[in-house]
């Protein structure tokens, strides 16, 4: 494993920040710098690849009351949007709007930042499988079915297989400019 070059810097932490800091470490079984990097490389990643565009956030709970109210046209014309804030985001960050970049700088980041989904994806030779595990609550999961369909949809994938049980949704397809 190659090490990533580091430098040491002193820094200043008020008495309580620290406190925190050492029990969120040990809670995660890391050490204090280790934990300080994560924290650090977690803000650095949303600040750029997430709210590089206006963002509101809202509890969990209340965006899903608010999903519960749309019927399925609703989820659908919302779901159809997706892709234009998509690639307005990869225009600001000057990204390549294509299936490696979405999977790797918006599925990923979403799902780890963000908490919308848990998300894995395998890719063998130029087949896809992307997994995304999700609050069971049925409107939502249709809702993230819809809104995922329609962003691969506009990278002109095929969709060979799609499919969703209790909150997990799954869509596998070749893709044949990957070799």
């Amino acid at each position: 494993m190659e090490r990533t070059p580091t430098n040491r810097i002193t820094l200043r932490l008020q008495n309580d920040v620290l406190e925190i800091l050492k029990r969120e470490a040990d809670k995660k079984d890391l050490t204090l710098n280790a934990f300080i990097n994560k924290v650090l490389n977690k803000n650095i990643t949303y600040e750029e690849n997430v709210n590089a565009i206006l963002n509101v956030v809202l509890p969990y709970d209340f965006f899903l009351l608010i999903v519960a109210k749309l019927n399925e046209d609703d989820m659908k014309e919302l779901a159809q949007k997706g892709p234009g804030i998509v690639k307005k985001l990869f225009n600001i960050l000057g990204m390549q709007y294509d299936i490696d970049h979405v999977i790797h700088n918006y599925f990923m980041v979403i799902g780890k930042y963000c908490k919308w989904f848990e998300f894995t994806c395998k890719v063998h030779s130029n087949r896809y499988r992307l997994v995304f595990s999700a609050d069971p609550s049925e409107k939502w999961a249709i809702f993230l079915q819809y809104y995922i369909k329609s962003i691969l949809e506009s990278l002109k994938i095929i969709i060979a297989n799609e499919s969703q049980h209790d909150g997990v949704i799954v869509f596998e397809f070749l893709h044949k400019d990957r070799t």
